[in-house]
């Protein structure tokens, strides 16, 4: 049988059955808070499963296993960081939880007060990330599935984003938290069966690692193989645009139980962990393989060696991997752009729930060919990642942590959260350009922590002098 139909069949199976179940909990999709947060009484084991669906995506299956290719155990360095970050969000969960936010700009609201432009730089530093993930997902679909089939990979990335919105339209977020745990499910059972043809075709473990470079092989060793400027991008950029996240905030938000979100993250860390460990293997054991490959194409390439029907359930495990990201950036971004944008900025006495849900589906299709066209534009999908994780955690970090540190103290003030995001931005701009040794990342932290301290300073005093003058204006009367 070709092996091509059976590709089709095998992703035909995934995604018809998921789809079901996803256009199923639509009819229970009442609420704009519904479409946005599942209802908030999405189970542990739900959350669970849709953290690791997210974060694994094609990112894992082609980023990271091209990292794992090129450098060995670096895969683990990309997954320490990005599965840290699921650990230190612990220390605020507790309070976004109980605090019923939506959206990342209502945090900022709570922090710093109501103001239109902060809620509006706030969500559009916020939908950068999810933004970038769906422009990843995009061009990791396309460049594997050309690779597999022969169909070009612009023909690819349109047919993979006209069936994600497949995912979002119904439910939002409650079908894709649901289709997203059961993908990861079938994600780690396809992961554990591709770990044993690699070993079989690799020859052991021994021949694996005797046929790469001692130095991307050797652990702990080879989790310094990419280099430290690399590594320090990745931890400057990974671990502050992790915690700043939309996607995994919604899915703090979304946890049934208050008492289980710390669980939940800690849980889903060391799963997220477990998907690197797996990528930096596999990475090892193509390049033993075959080491004259571009290290994006090292997954593909590794397809094409396994028996039919194996390729045909792993393109199914490869759709549902890429889709559930895909799906989950989407949903992401329209909340923001419905609750933040619209609901407060430009439409805020006119809110209507069954007009939100509308409004959320057609901006669905807006964001999702948008992001086609810019993956048509600019296929590289690592570089999307870092790019966007800087830039948001530049702008998004310190206004955020520090804020809620500093949330009793009458120090912060709206116009110092305002500047922070401005030189955040502006010093990733400015760092990019100089093009030196240290990553443009450090510049927007500094700038953005700088900007948020003395702002504040300033304006908080000029605050304190104004009260003052009334106190004393309000005596003499």
């Amino acid at each position: 049988m070709n092996v091509i139909f059976l590709m089709i069949l095998s992703a035909v199976v995934v995604l018809g059955g998921t789809g079901l179940l996803s256009f199923f909990m639509g009819k229970h999709t009442k609420s704009g808070e519904d479409w946005a947060l599942g209802g908030r009484n999405l189970p542990i084991y739900v959350i669970i499963g849709t953290q690791y669906a997210t974060a694994m995506g094609g990112g894992v299956l082609v980023a990271h296993v091209g990292i794992g290719y090129a450098s060995g155990w670096s895969a683990l360095t990309y997954g320490v960081f990005l599965s840290g970050t699921l650990v230190l969000l612990t220390a605020i969960a507790d309070w976004l939880r109980k605090s019923n936010f939506t959206t990342v700009p209502e945090i900022f609201e709570r922090l710093y007060g109501k103001n239109k432009l902060l809620i509006s730089m706030t969500a559009i530093m916020t939908i950068i990330v999810p933004f970038g993930w769906i422009c990843t997902q995009l061009v990791a679909f396309g460049k594997l599935y050309s690779s597999l089939t022969g169909f070009s990979m612009p023909l690819l990335i349109i047919v993979f984003a006209v069936i994600s919105l497949i995912y979002v339209l119904p439910a939002g977020l409650a079908s894709v938290a649901w289709t997203d745990f059961i993908f990861g499910c079938l994600m780690i059972l396809v992961s554990a069966v591709s770990l044993v043809f690699t070993l079989k075709m690799g020859g052991g473990i021994q021949t694996i690692v005797s046929n790469v470079p001692p130095e991307i092989a050797e652990f702990p060793k080879g989790m310094s193989a990419a280099g430290g400027f690399t590594i320090l991008l990745w931890a400057l950029s990974i671990l502050p645009g992790g915690l700043t996240n939309q996607m995994y905030y919604q899915r703090i938000y979304a946890v049934e139980n208050v008492k289980t979100v710390k669980t939940s993250l800690i849980i889903s860390a060391v799963v997220v962990l477990s998907a690197d460990v797996w990528a930096a293997f596999m990475g090892l054991s193509i390049r033993s393989m075959n080491p004259n490959l571009a290290p994006e194409m090292a997954a593909g390439w590794f397809l094409t060696q396994v028996p039919a029907w194996f390729m045909a359930l792993y393109s199914g495990f490869l759709v549902a991997t890429i889709i559930s990201t895909t799906d989950s950036a989407v949903q992401s971004i329209v909340v923001n752009l419905t609750r933040d944008f619209y609901a407060k900025v430009i439409n805020p006495n006119g809110y209507d729930e069954k007009k939100m849900i509308r409004l959320s589906r057609i901006l669905s299709v807006v964001v999702m060919a948008l992001a086609v066209a810019l993956s048509l534009a600019f296929p590289h999908a690592l570089n999307w990642l870092i790019a966007t994780y800087a830039y948001s955690a530049s702008a998004l970090l310190f206004p955020i942590f520090v804020g809620y540190f500093m949330r009793n103290k009458n120090f912060l003030t709206v116009q110092g959260a305002i500047g922070s995001m401005f030189c955040g931005f502006g010093g990733c701009i400015i760092g990019q350009i100089m093009n030196s040794n240290v990553p443009y990342v450090a510049f927007g932290l500094i700038g953005s922590f700088l900007g948020l301290v003395i702002i504040s300073a300033i304006t908080s005093r000029r605050v304190q002098s104004e009260y003052s003058l009334d106190e004393e204006l309000a005596l003499a009367e």
